[in-house]
């Protein structure tokens, strides 16, 4: 996490920075009442992406509705990382990575049990399409 902290989005990997863009619109598509998947839609297809959606869609889903505490996300539009934000992006990093034990752990501060294990195979769905 700490890698991300006090970093712009400009300065991010494309990848990473890809991250930030799409949970900060799919936060906005659901607070404004849209389908957050016909929001992500097109922009991760025309990316060759559209194959991470569904996983995206249910990790955030997850954080939404079964998150230990609510996170807080910036506007889309902002420059500057959130730590929420840079911790989700060490989740990836490190799913990337094949560090499970750290997944794991990160996974177990954001969501209650039940919805563990799902949220794991989803990130790691989500960084093995980034990486590939």
């Amino acid at each position: 996490m700490y890698q991300y902290l006090d970093r712009t989005v400009t300065e991010l990997a494309p990848g990473d920075a890809l991250l930030v863009w799409a949970m900060r619109q799919w936060v906005e598509a659901m607070r404004g009442g849209r389908c957050p998947c016909a929001a992500l839609g097109p922009a991760l297809a025309a990316r060759r992406l559209g194959a991470i959606l569904p996983d995206f869609n249910v990790a955030m889903m997850l954080l939404d509705r079964e998150g230990i505490c609510s996170l807080q996300f910036r506007t889309v539009g902002c420059p500057s990382l959130g730590d929420d934000e840079a911790l989700l992006l060490a989740l990836h990093a490190a799913a990337a990575k094949g560090q499970e034990i750290v997944v794991q752990n990160i996974v177990e501060a954001l969501v209650k049990p039940e919805a563990q294990r799902t949220l794991q195979f989803a990130a790691t769905r989500i960084a093995q399409a980034l990486a590939a």
